[in-house]
């Protein structure tokens, strides 16, 4: 009888454990399908995270490559503008007579700028028909010309070419009972630098009229 109980207990000892057992093997295997599950989950939802990242990462480099590009061609067009500007200061040109309209002589006891009035050319605008003075807008080197007349007149005409007021050349006569009309010319090449400044000057008596017989020309020969 007791070995029957013994016997009795000892198997029902037995299958509770085989129950705990197999209970503690299928909480494990859920644990670890729970575990499975969820790291696959966190996988997907990384991959998912992913995929929305992706687009936003391209969008960003979409947009590194499209500010490199701008910076680009912005240093091309600084570059351009540059190249354009020097291109349009190295068109120096101007040409000049003394009288507008009419005819009639100039005086001056004493070297006196002339203002030329009458502008055949100006390219650049860089002589002034209010001051007679050309500004040199580039560092270069300039070829410069004028002529003068005196005529029905007994007096001395004398013209010189100044830089930044210092003479350079000189060109005078004077009408005689001989020669009652006289010309005088001159020129010269010059080294300027920007803003320097070159005019005629006027002693004593010149005439012009409707020929331009009294004038003052200049260009740009090259930069320098």
């Amino acid at each position: 009888m007791v070995n029957k109980f013994i016997i009795r207990a000892f198997l029902t000892f037995f299958i509770l454990l085989l129950c705990n057992l197999y209970r503690a093997q299928e909480h494990g295997s859920s644990r670890a399908t729970s575990a499975k599950e969820a790291s696959e989950t966190d996988m997907s939802k990384s991959e998912e995270n992913k995929k929305k990242l992706e687009p936003q990462l391209d969008i960003w480099e979409e947009l590194r490559n499209l500010r490199d590009l701008v910076l680009e061609q912005a240093v091309d067009l600084r570059l351009l503008s540059a190249k354009l500007a020097e291109s349009d200061m190295s068109k120096v040109a101007f040409s000049t007579s003394l009288l507008l309209t009419s005819e009639g002589f100039t005086y001056y006891p004493e070297f006196t700028t002339l203002v030329y009035k009458n502008v055949f050319t100006n390219i650049g605008n860089h002589y002034s028909p209010v001051t007679g003075y050309f500004t040199a807008p580039v560092r270069g080197v300039y070829y410069f010309r004028f002529t003068g007349q005196l005529a029905f007149n007994d007096d001395t005409i004398r013209l010189r070419l100044v830089k930044n007021e210092d003479p350079i050349v000189l060109s005078g006569d004077r009408v005689s009972e001989f020669d009652r009309e006289d010309n005088v010319s001159n020129g010269a090449v010059l080294h300027l630098e920007i803003n320097d400044v070159v005019a005629i000057q006027l002693g004593g008596y010149v005439w012009d009229d409707n020929y331009h017989r009294t004038t003052f020309s200049g260009f740009l020969l090259f930069a320098l």
